[in-house]
């Protein structure tokens, strides 16, 4: 197989499937793992897609169609990071409604350590993560979206107005000073204002990737956090602006501060 044909071949599965790893076009087109990265570097400096960690995906794809296990490898440490400092403020026996963020993924790592608490989550890789902890888990079922592997629709926003939690933490796609929250999908904030609609603790987590970026819909105004946790000190202009929100921040190192 040729240069060309092969890259014709890459194109055409990135057509079908949104995105594609460097491991399966190596088996499907018998060619080494190095020589496809050429291909995928080649195909991304005439434009044709953006690569990702592992593979690429198509330049319509990007922030809206990204798979949710190829995102979920971007700035993994960070994630977890901060989830790490999130869980900080979980205690033994809450209620805690976490959304289906690759970010608040990692918060499910740390989740087994407290006794009696209760998840309820539209999260499908989040039930996986947690079927065998002590966790009580609740899955909200409903339309699974296969990109972002989470459920949604009428049927699971009714699941979220039948529970108040004790504390829901969420993420975005961007967050904006002038914008506010924001995310790819409708379906997907509206779910995230239901969570927050009942809850006694707001949480955002954002690492710093997310500052100042806005995606297609906006979720809703920084009224609605009572907490951002993220992955490192953000600038003085946004420490001010989340005090004049009277919004908590929480970063490395800002308890001992």
């Amino acid at each position: 197989m040729t240069g060309i044909e092969r890259r014709k071949a890459i194109l055409q599965e990135l057509k079908n499937n949104y995105s594609v790893k460097v491991t399966e076009l190596s088996k499907l087109l018998f060619i080494g793992e190095a020589t496809i990265r050429r291909d995928l570097e080649k195909l991304e400096r005439a434009g044709h897609l953006k690569r990702v960690y592992g593979g690429a995906v198509r330049i319509d794809a990007v922030d809206r169609e990204t798979p949710a296990d190829v995102r979920q490898a971007d700035n993994s440490e960070s994630k977890r990071n901060l989830c790490m400092i999130a869980a900080s403020l979980i205690q033994d026996g809450n209620m805690l409604a976490l959304d289906s963020s690759t970010t608040v993924q990692f918060l499910g790592e740390f989740l087994p350590r407290f006794n009696n608490i209760v998840v309820l989550t539209h999260g499908q890789k989040l039930i996986e993560q947690l079927q065998y902890t002590p966790v009580n888990l609740y899955c909200t079922g409903g339309f699974l979206q296969k990109t972002s592997l989470s459920y949604n629709g009428t049927f699971t926003q009714h699941f979220f107005h039948a529970f108040h939690s004790d504390i829901a933490f969420i993420s975005c796609r961007g967050i904006s000073m002038q914008d506010g929250l924001s995310w790819s999908y409708e379906e997907d904030a509206n779910i995230r204002k239901v969570m927050l609609e009942n809850t006694t603790k707001r949480v955002l987590l954002c690492d710093h990737t997310k500052f100042g970026k806005v995606s297609y819909c906006k979720l809703f105004g920084f009224e609605m956090i009572n907490y951002l946790v993220t992955d490192q000190k953000p600038s003085q202009e946004w420490i001010d602006f989340l005090q004049s929100k009277q919004i908590t921040l929480l970063y490395p190192d800002s308890l001992a501060e």
